[in-house]
């Protein structure tokens, strides 16, 4: 793990998602036609920025994740991403919810989204693996020259997911927008 990138991040997410968004999106279709087979097109399409924006939203949240590289930990957040150095980082471990935390120097804590605590969790110990992990990363190598930088925070950039939100917020301006010229 010393020179490559490695990945953390629950499987089952990706299932679920790719399961959501195609469920909500055949049943949003379904619901569009039937609204619009009884009332219109005028308010039937309301469903579709609906859909759009839980779409991205749920696209964020499987967008979490924790990546680690040869000297640096990311903690990737559905708003937040946080850039760690290997030298701030004193430990992980699931915390008392059973979400798994990163402590930083100084006792700070970054708490990791992608393992939250869950029911399923509780059983599994997902958490607890990712901890073990990250905590085995960290007695592994020394950091590359020039990592020892403070901790970095940023938005979390999701393309697609954004992409979704702003569509379904840029549907429902324009429709309302129709629909107020329109009148009726």
């Amino acid at each position: 793990m010393n020179d490559r990138t490695a990945v953390l991040r629950r499987r089952s997410w990706s299932v679920i998602f790719g399961i959501a968004v195609v469920g909500l999106g055949a049943g949003m279709l379904l619901a569009v036609v039937k609204v619009t087979s009884v009332s219109g097109f005028r308010t039937g399409w309301q469903g579709i920025p609906v859909y759009l924006v839980i779409a991205g939203l749920i696209g964020r949240i499987v967008n979490c994740k924790v990546v680690l590289r040869k000297g640096a930990l990311t903690v990737i957040n559905p708003l937040r991403t946080h850039t760690l150095p290997k030298s701030v980082i004193e430990s992980a471990a699931p915390g008392e919810d059973g979400g798994l935390e990163v402590t930083l120097s100084g006792g700070r804590t970054v708490p990791v989204f992608a393992y939250g605590g869950s029911f399923i969790d509780h059983f599994r110990g997902t958490s607890g693996a990712a901890a073990e992990t990250i905590n085995r990363w960290l007695r592994t190598g020394s950091e590359p020259d020039g990592s020892s930088a403070g901790a970095a925070v940023g938005w979390t950039r999701c393309r697609l997911a954004d992409l979704s939100v702003l569509s379904g917020v840029l549907l429902a301006g324009g429709g309302a927008l129709w629909m107020a010229l329109t009148g009726g």
